[in-house]
């Protein structure tokens, strides 16, 4: 059958000859030139012989030919192109091995020469991973005359896929460059705008008003000489700037809005303080007629006012940033659902800020692939305009080539088949292994709607019930038997064994919470250190350069991860057993259990983990001593000053008998200060002999409120607590 086959197709083999370019006499546009140079750039690896480009075709008789953009000729062959092509739109037509691609706007000719490419078999599956078939004799197919247009107009895709230039042009995505272009400013601006450095000190009432003092956080948006400012400051960069078409006038990255007399009672008349600032940025916009202001409905402005519409030069960013996203938005968050339809309702001038990644950990399987596809249905439906699709940046992270293919097909065309679009890829990235990863993606995402269908993008693995030991051999055993399938390929190894980097992350950090498995570990260090520098070969070999958003390299991860073994080994002789609260923990961090400080478990630098947090009150923790004596207690506290954690002003340790009457054995100022790193501080008494006690009490006052030179100042604030030792 198979050579039958070939036979049928032996006349057209015997009158295809290579492809000759035809670009129309009168055209000068420097897109449809960029059309040709890509169109000869592949089709000469296609057929291994350069095309010839010519600017007619009237002695022309062999074929196959391509016909870039419009040209009188095409009549001849019962092709054309429509008078008008919408920016970005792809238009291809082909018959009797003639082909025409014409696009719209400055992109759509190269976009339109790349969906030909893609037609004769040629993919772009990452910057590094193409295919292009040999085709010696190409014959062009037959195609049925077809306009393509986008269903969002701007589409943005943050992933390192996307910061390659050429890779991101194929996918028909907004590049880098043209970013930069076309961006005077992007989001979170208040700050540049008006600064802290030069207006505070002398005019904090151009600043945030919190109810109790001034605060830099934010701006006072009833103000109008913030106003004035804000204009001028504007006028200056686009003077500077000319050619950048959008503005952005937006809020500072924190929940500290102003809360003064004029400002709160702008907020109750439009029924969230979006109007407020939605006023202001009209009046800015109503400066610069010609350009675009951008501003956020984010957080505390995420709501869309009433009684307010955005002017016609203004474009709202809506944010999705507390979304679950274990399910689609319209089921797992469906007060973001209503907000799209409120936003949408009042301005065509929409963008979506989409979140796709797991933030806190760039590595962790993340299976939202079953919400990619309603998401972009629901921002369609309501007539959204702008996408910009937050992945992990410039750096690499879990599956990042796969969910950037599929997110880039589904800004184009949010009604594709997404089987085909994943098969499409993973036949040609995977090979062999496809299946493997297929059925592993599957049984990931099942086990995640099997439980709570919670997925956030700020979490950890420890966290996450589908990641936990119950579940990760057998995902580890799925990509295991696709590397069996493959020969030998570097390529294909390298794909795969990224995938396993995942998943040994995400059993490194469900170790360190196995009451089992980690004791193991605390005997075998030597074992554990081996095992940390190839997990640490293997991102290097993979490109796992950062393992989250803030830049936190495989190399520190390795030497924490020992640390952490090595504090923990400390720790584990400790004789405090049984403890009781006189203000309750939050629950929101490890239960609210009292016994996370005395588990022998050891919090790092993230809050998420095996710490215990009280906001705006103190802690007041006292624990048994299995035993009768003490001589050394330790116990320590977290900073992490941009999510309003601070070390206790002061922390006092003392010990008793009969668990009424206490001494005291310690008592340790600290003097909180600006510090930008998250820190870890340890208050430490050592009594030299050991002391009668059954009972060990800490107190640690918390601040209550943010300290005025914090960006949030007079809003309650946090202290963390861990193991507290006692020996």
């Amino acid at each position: 059958m198979k050579h039958l086959f070939l036979l049928l197709l032996l006349p057209a083999i015997l009158q295809a000859q290579s492809p000759r370019l035809v670009l129309s006499t009168a055209t000068t546009d420097e897109s449809y030139l960029r059309a040709v140079y890509v169109l000869n750039h592949y089709l000469v690896q296609i057929t291994g012989t350069p095309p010839e480009t010519l600017r007619s075709d009237k002695k022309l008789r062999a074929r196959p030919l391509i016909y870039v953009g419009p040209n009188p000729a095409l009549k001849k062959y019962g092709l054309s192109v429509p008078a008008h092509l919408p920016d970005d739109a792809v238009y291809l037509q082909g018959r009797d091995n003639v082909f025409v691609v014409a696009g719209g706007g400055s992109n759509g000719p190269e976009y339109a020469a790349c969906a030909l490419l893609e037609l004769l078999g040629c993919r772009q599956y990452s910057p590094v991973d193409s295919f292009i078939p040999r085709i010696p004799d190409l014959r062009l197919p037959d195609y049925p005359a077809r306009l393509d247009t986008p269903a969002f107009p701007y589409r943005e895709l943050w992933y390192q896929p996307a910061t390659d230039v050429d890779w991101a042009r194929w996918h028909r995505l907004k590049t880098r460059p043209e970013k930069k272009a076309e961006w005077g400013l992007f989001v979170h601006t208040f700050h540049s705008l008006c600064s802290t450095e030069m207006y505070f000190s002398e005019h904090p009432e151009y600043f945030s008003w919190n109810g109790a003092q001034y605060s830099p956080a934010q701006l006072c948006l009833s103000n109008d000489t913030v106003k004035q400012i804000v204009i001028e400051s504007l006028r200056e960069r686009m003077a500077s700037n000319p050619g950048a078409q959008y503005w952005s006038v937006s809020q500072n990255d924190n929940y500290d809005y102003c809360r003064c007399a004029r400002c709160a009672a702008s907020d109750q008349r439009y029924g969230s303080p979006a109007g407020t600032l939605l006023a202001f940025v009209n009046d800015v916009a109503a400066a610069f007629p010609d350009k675009t202001i951008s501003t956020l409905a984010y957080q505390y402005t995420r709501r869309a006012p009433r009684g307010i519409r955005p002017a016609r030069n203004v474009s709202v960013c809506l944010c999705s940033i507390e979304c679950n996203r274990g399910l689609p938005i319209a089921e797992g968050c469906p007060d973001f659902a209503r907000d799209v339809a409120e936003w949408s309702a009042l301005t065509d001038n929409l963008m979506i800020w989409d979140y796709v990644v797991q933030f806190r950990s760039y590595l962790s399987p993340f299976p939202n692939w079953h919400t990619l596809q309603p998401n972009l249905q629901l921002f369609q439906q309501h007539r959204v305009r702008m996408i910009f699709e937050q992945g992990s940046g410039s750096d690499r992270s879990e599956l990042c080539d796969m969910r950037a293919y599929l997110l880039a097909k589904l800004m184009w065309n949010p009604q594709a088949n997404v089987d085909s679009i994943l098969n499409d890829f993973g036949q040609g990235y995977y090979g062999e292994a496809w299946p493997a990863v297929q059925a592993y993606v599957h049984e990931l995402t099942e086990n995640m709607l099997a439980g709570d269908k919670q997925l956030t993008i700020y979490n950890i693995p420890q966290n996450e019930p589908f990641l936990s030991f119950e579940y990760l051999p057998g995902y580890i055993s799925s990509v295991n038997a696709g590397r069996e399938l493959i020969k030998p390929d570097s390529v294909l190894e390298n794909h795969l064994g990224a995938i396993l980097v995942n998943l040994l992350f995400a059993m490194s950090e469900n170790l360190k919470n196995d009451s089992i498995r980690l004791p193991q570990m605390m005997r075998d260090t030597a074992n554990l250190a081996h095992s940390m520098a190839v997990f640490v070969e293997a991102c290097d070999r993979v490109g796992f350069r950062n393992l989250h958003e803030n830049g936190y390299s495989p190399q520190q991860y390795a030497l924490d991860y020992m640390a952490y073994i090595r504090k923990t080994i400390a720790v584990s002789g400790s004789r405090s057993s049984a403890v009781t609260l006189r203000h309750p923990a939050s629950p929101t961090y490890a239960g609210g259990r009292a016994e996370e400080l005395t588990n022998r478990r050891i919090g790092e630098t993230d809050y998420r983990f095996n710490w215990l947090g009280f906001e705006g009150q103190d802690m007041v923790a006292t624990t048994s001593v299995t035993g009768d004596s003490v001589r050394i207690v330790r116990v320590s506290f977290l900073q992490d000053q941009q999510s309003w954690v601070f070390f206790p002003e002061a922390v006092q340790i003392e010990i008793s008998n009969d668990g009424v009457n206490f001494q005291t054995v310690h008592r340790e100022q600290i003097v909180l200060k600006p510090e930008g790193k998250k820190a870890v501080h340890t208050v430490a008494v050592d009594l030299g002999a050991a002391r009668p006690a059954r009972y060990v009490r800490i107190t640690a006052v918390n601040a209550k409120v943010c300290p005025n030179w914090h960006g949030c100042n007079g809003n309650p604030c946090w202290i963390f607590a861990d193991e507290i030792v006692v020996l």
